[in-house]
């Protein structure tokens, strides 16, 4: 969203920068914006909207000249390629009506579910959905966003598949890297894109999974090596690489971090000193109390947590934990605790001791 506040800046409307922010306004969408949408966005000014209106028209007028859809930029992002397993031969079975009907629900499931985590779809290509988490608007955990969003298209498709009485699967890459985002184009045609390895990558792994499978890089795998169980499948040589790369197979969500802790905790000395205390006063009031952890993927969130339910469990107490995501808010009060994982770490005394109120 960098590029739509410098925008807003030039115009003198900074003010509204963050309403733009908070309304997911990106570069594709800011091309579509009508007086009536800029009202949700709470600008209220005639004069401002009609000041607005008339800049969009010169972006739509002159991309080559955008600040937003103009000359390229480097972001770090991970791309997806989802395709539907055996759709030429489904397709031919089905006809032409029966099959365009089956395509609107599975985009229409896919793209909910990219944008719930926050991700983009770049476009359809045939019964391909390519979709980009980190651009034009980043997060620091982007990988996890497009891992997790894999496991939900998947269930999605089943479902769909159910209730419509035929198989159906869908085959999924992931990779993560640097690429060039831009508004690439014509005169006639323009819109943002990304460009680069990341996105061959993506597509060549798509291309190498199996029907309800999700094949991911060796950087994606990094990323979400403490959130999911994957399948190392070695290296493999893909077309358009020049060298064999290597490649995981997402299996499932780990449950490994409310376990035996994995390995020595290092470099943690206040954190547990802290934790001792807050476990320590539960202790004397009997009084249950709240642990949040808070911080940007692969920086031991998860062994910490094994730390102090291990702590927690040699005192006597009874340990709960769950996380919070700030993503897939739009999917109803429940998700961000669905996955009982390593945000938040809740701890009280067992109930069965009669010398210990709970």
């Amino acid at each position: 969203m960098k590029n739509i506040a410098t925008w807003l800046d030039g115009l003198a409307l900074s003010r509204y920068a963050d309403s733009f922010a908070e309304n997911h306004i990106d570069a594709e969408m800011l091309l579509a914006l009508t007086d009536d949408d800029l009202k949700e966005l709470g600008i209220l000014s005639l004069g401002h909207r009609k000041k607005l209106l008339s800049a969009i028209a010169a972006l739509s007028d002159a991309p080559e000249t955008s600040p937003i859809l103009g000359p390229g930029e480097y972001r770090q992002v991970t791309v997806m390629f989802a395709d539907l397993s055996g759709f030429t031969s489904l397709s031919a079975s089905l006809g032409a009506e029966e099959t365009h009907r089956l395509l609107n629900r599975y985009f229409e499931a896919l793209d909910k579910i990219v944008a719930e985590y926050g991700g983009r779809v770049d476009k359809h290509i045939g019964d391909n959905v390519m979709a980009v988490f980190g651009a034009p608007v980043a997060h620091n955990d982007d990988p996890e966003r497009a891992v997790r969003a894999a496991f939900d298209m998947h269930r999605a498709i089943n479902h769909i598949a159910d209730q419509i009485g035929r198989p159906l699967a869908i085959h999924i890459g992931i990779a993560s890297g640097r690429v060039v985002a831009s508004g690439t184009g014509s005169d006639t045609h323009r819109e943002y894109t990304v460009t680069g390895e990341a996105v061959n990558f993506a597509a060549r792994l798509q291309d190498l999974a199996d029907s309800s499978e999700t094949l991911v890089s060796e950087a994606v795998q990094r990323a979400v090596a403490d959130l999911v169980d994957c399948d190392d499948l070695g290296e493999k040589q893909l077309k358009g690489f020049d060298h064999a790369v290597s490649v995981y197979r997402l299996r499932s969500l780990s449950s490994s971090n409310g376990g035996k802790p994995s390995a020595p905790l290092c470099g943690r000395d206040h954190e547990v000193a802290r934790f001792a205390i807050i476990a320590a006063d539960t202790y004397r009031t009997g009084i249950g109390q709240i642990v949040a952890l808070r911080g940007q993927a692969g920086i031991g969130k998860t062994r910490l947590v094994q730390e102090f339910r291990a702590i927690g469990k040699t005192a006597g107490f009874m340990v709960h934990s769950g996380q919070v995501l700030d993503f897939g808010t739009g999917r109803g009060p429940s998700h961000p605790i669905r996955d009982r994982q390593h945000s938040r770490t809740f701890f009280r005394r067992h109930r069965s001791d009669p010398c210990r109120r709970g």
